[in-house]
């Protein structure tokens, strides 16, 4: 695992972490249980476990130069995380992500990246070197306008792609405009996975467990991984899919599952096991994070994943 070298392009940002039993309505003078404000983003979570997995991180983003950027730039880096391809925004403020947690392990979030945390063609091309000279590049779509051309620089060098099209974007446009004929490996939940169907697709409605192979076989990528949260998850290799159960488990929180199964699960495929084995790490991660509460303090440690 120490010889993977993985690119992870993404958001890194701040977390707000809110447990509360109701979601506030407005004029609401609300009493949360609890709030804490953690590092955060879909792209750090992902690289933080990969890195604690063993591999060599890349982080590819934007943070601001105010105080909340400087430390989440030195929990990157005391992670073992290699930070020289984040690129500092000198006037507009680290983006926050407000996540609010049911008892029962629901959450709901309220964030928004700003149009200058964009992953700009400069920011990419101060990357270009660490994507060429990975194993692969992980990709989530809270960059979408950064997934295209990075996986053109990827393909050109023989990277693999990973893409994790989370969260759902609201705007079909930014699905079309994705080059899917770029990507070797998609890990999308059942929403994500029927929304990248078209309209007029038999599947999008139909069982969840044959929406992996009808994802696969719509955008041409040879392999697809569909979580499906307790209910497991559907692996479809370009030739046949196969279900998988989930770990039985009790949620306390899980926010950051669908990340700690991407991190495990394209980790284990990097480094040539069987998917069998892929999915089993990855389901471990997945159920070990949701027993524990918030995102990034949720994560598997370097013991968990060892």
């Amino acid at each position: 695992m120490s010889d993977l070298r993985i690119v992870v392009v993404g958001s890194y940002h701040a977390d707000f972490l809110i447990n509360t039993p109701v979601l506030p309505n407005w004029g609401d003078d609300l009493r949360p249980d609890s709030v804490r404000t953690v590092p955060g983003g879909k792209g750090l979570n992902q690289a933080v476990t990969l890195a604690r997995a063993g591999a060599q991180v890349w982080a590819v983003g934007v943070l601001g130069s105010d105080p909340v950027g400087s430390s989440l730039l030195a929990t990157l880096a005391a992670e073992g995380i290699d930070v020289t391809t984040i690129a500092r925004h000198p006037t507009v403020p680290t983006p926050v992500c407000l996540v609010f947690t049911a008892p029962d392990g629901r959450n709901a979030f309220v964030w928004r990246v700003p149009d200058e945390y964009a992953i700009m063609p400069e920011v990419i091309a101060e990357a270009e070197k660490a994507i060429r000279g990975a194993d692969a590049v992980l990709l989530t779509f809270e960059t979408p306008e950064a997934i295209s051309r990075v996986s053109e620089i990827a393909r050109a060098a023989g990277t693999q792609v990973i893409v994790n099209p989370a969260p759902r974007p609201a705007d079909r446009h930014e699905l079309d405009a994705v080059r899917w004929d770029l990507v070797d490996v998609l890990i999308p939940n059942e929403a994500e996975a029927r929304a990248l169907l078209p309209d007029d697709h038999p599947a999008r409605g139909g069982p969840a467990e044959h929406l992996a192979e009808a994802v696969g076989r719509a955008l041409a990528i040879p392999l697809v991984c569909v979580t499906l949260a307790e209910r497991g998850c559907a692996v479809y290799d370009g030739a046949t899919t196969r279900a998988y159960p989930a770990h039985a488990t009790e949620a306390v929180d899980t926010t950051a599952a669908s990340d700690a199964f991407t991190a495990v699960f394209s980790a284990r495929h990097l480094a040539k096991a069987d998917q069998a084995d892929a999915v089993d790490r990855a389901q471990s991660a997945a159920a070990l994070t949701i027993t524990r509460p918030g995102a990034y303090d949720a994560l598997p440690t370097r013991a968990d994943l060892a």
